[in-house]
């Protein structure tokens, strides 16, 4: 009678080991999608590395003269001057 109870045990312990190896491959198998995915990724890295470098915005030429009509707008000082400046200003 004692046999039983040892050849359930048994039974269930074998039961649970088999068990266990699905999850071990269930993890295996998302390391393995991990690890493309990151390949993948570390590709595409590369890819953006080889390319073309980004053009740089155009920067204002400093030496341009840009005219501004002041037309009806409050002035201070001589309408013929060299050098306008013109403050703008938002009063919400």
């Amino acid at each position: 009678m004692r046999l039983k109870p040892v050849v359930s045990v048994v039974g269930l312990a074998a039961l649970a080991a088999c068990q266990g190896g699905s999850d071990i491959e269930e993890l295996k198998k998302g390391q393995k999608d991990i690890l493309a995915k990151l390949d993948g990724l570390d590709k595409a890295v590369q890819q953006v590395k080889a390319g073309a470098p980004a053009a740089r915005p155009q920067m204002p030429d400093p030496n341009k003269v840009y005219a501004i009509p002041v037309s009806d707008s409050p002035v201070r000082g001589p309408k013929a001057a060299k050098v306008t400046i013109v403050e703008f200003s938002d009063f919400q």
